[in-house]
């Protein structure tokens, strides 16, 4: 008989939500933090050319960017022509792919240019946007 009477009794069962919303907003505010703290991409403006073809990503290929100014940078980072050999090296055979910006004067172009024939690497992705 004991038994019935247990079964009959209504259980209260509540759910604190408090944790569940404590951790969605701990997201939320790592996302918006996450996102306002991205590190600053180099803004190159690339010349169009209707020969232009996207190439598949790949990871091992060291990319190069002159700015308007004339600037070289690896990774965001500035440097010097000086450098580019031992950059090279360390990055192995990979393919290279230089970014020039429409604004940036002849001559830092060919300074690359001439710096990577003069390291064995003739071949070199030039980027543009295509027309």
């Amino acid at each position: 008989m004991e038994e019935a009477k247990f079964l009959e009794d209504e259980f209260e069962a509540d759910i604190d939500l408090t944790p569940l919303i404590d951790v969605v907003f701990m997201l939320l505010l790592f996302f918006i933090l996450a996102s306002t703290f991205s590190a600053p991409v180099l803004k190159v403006a690339l010349p169009a050319a209707r020969t232009a073809e996207r190439t598949a990503d790949d990871p091992a290929r060291l990319t190069l960017s002159v700015d308007a100014a004339g600037t070289l940078y690896h990774l965001d980072a500035p440097m010097s022509l000086a450098d580019l050999p031992e950059l090279l090296a360390a990055g192995g055979e990979g393919e290279v792919e230089l970014r020039v910006d429409r604004a940036a004067p002849f001559d830092a172009f060919v300074g690359v240019m001439d710096q990577l024939r003069a390291c064995g690497r003739s071949h070199v992705l030039i980027g543009a946007k295509p027309d």
